[in-house]
C-alpha cells in the first residue's frame, strides 16, 4: 500500500483484534514505527467490526465470516485480485513468501550438515506435493480443473509455482528487505546471504 499506492501507513488509524473470535492478541510485543499505535481491541472480533460498520477495512490471512456468508456490504478491497496479483509478478518477479523455517544458530554451528539436510527434506517434500497437484489421474483435490490451473501457474511462474534457495527467490527477498526496513520490521536492510547459512547454497555433486 506504501510503495505502490503511495499511503502513508502513519494516515492509517490501525487496530489489531482476533479475525473471528475476540480476544486473540500479540504473542509478541512489537517495536512499532513512530506514528503507528494500533488500538487492541479484546472484545470484538474483525469480523464483528466489519459488520458493524466500526472500521472500513480488515487484512486477514483468512476471509472473515462476514465476509463468507455473501453479505453485499462486505466485499475484497481489490475484486480483481488475480489479474493484480499477475500482474505484479510479470512486473516484479517477486511472489510473496507464505512460510520461512529457521533453526538455531547453536545448532547450525555445532552441525553445520543439519540445514542441507533439513533444505533437501524440504524440497523433495515440496517436489512430491507439486506433482501430485499435476497429476489429472488420481485426484486428491475434490475439486475440478485443479491439475489444469495448477499447470497453468506452473507455466506462468517460471516453471516452479514454489521456488526454494536464494537465487530463484532473490527478487522476493529484495523486496520483502526492503519492505521489512522501510516498515521498521528489520533494524537493517538485509541480503539473503545474512540470513541463509552457507551450506543450503552448496551445490552437492553426486
Amino acid at each position: 500500500m506504501q510503495n505502490d499506492r503511495g499511503i502513508d501507513l502513519t494516515d492509517i488509524n490501525w487496530a489489531q483484534a482476533g479475525a473471528d473470535a475476540p480476544g486473540r492478541g500479540e504473542k509478541v510485543e512489537l517495536n512499532l514505527p513512530e506514528g503507528i499505535d494500533p488500538e487492541r481491541i479484546k472484545d470484538k472480533s474483525l469480523s464483528q467490526l466489519l459488520a458493524g460498520s466500526e472500521t472500513d477495512c480488515a487484512i486477514v490471512a483468512r476471509p472473515p465470516t462476514c465476509f463468507l456468508v455473501n453479505r453485499l456490504d462486505i466485499v475484497r478491497l481489490f475484486p480483481e485480485y488475480i489479474k493484480m496479483e499477475e500482474a505484479y509478478f510479470k512486473e516484479t518477479g517477486a511472489w510473496p513468501i507464505v512460510y520461512i523455517v529457521a533453526m538455531k544458530r547453536s545448532i547450525y554451528d555445532e552441525h553445520p550438515w543439519v540445514a542441507r539436510n533439513l533444505y533437501n527434506v524440504l524440497l523433495e517434500s515440496k517436489d512430491q506435493g507439486v506433482s501430485r497437484l499435476l497429476d489429472p489421474a488420481i485426484s486428491r483435490y475434490p475439486l475440478p480443473w485443479v491439475a489444469t490451473y495448477a499447470n497453468h501457474m506452473r507455466k506462468f511462474m517460471n516453471g516452479d509455482p514454489f521456488p526454494y534457495d536464494i537465487e530463484e527467490n532473490r527478487k522476493t527477498w529484495k523486496q520483502m528487505a526492503l519492505y521489512s526496513y522501510r516498515q521498521d520490521i528489520a533494524h537493517r536492510q538485509f541480503t539473503p546471504e545474512v540470513i541463509f547459512p552457507p551450506t543450503v547454497s552448496t551445490k552437492v555433486i553426486t
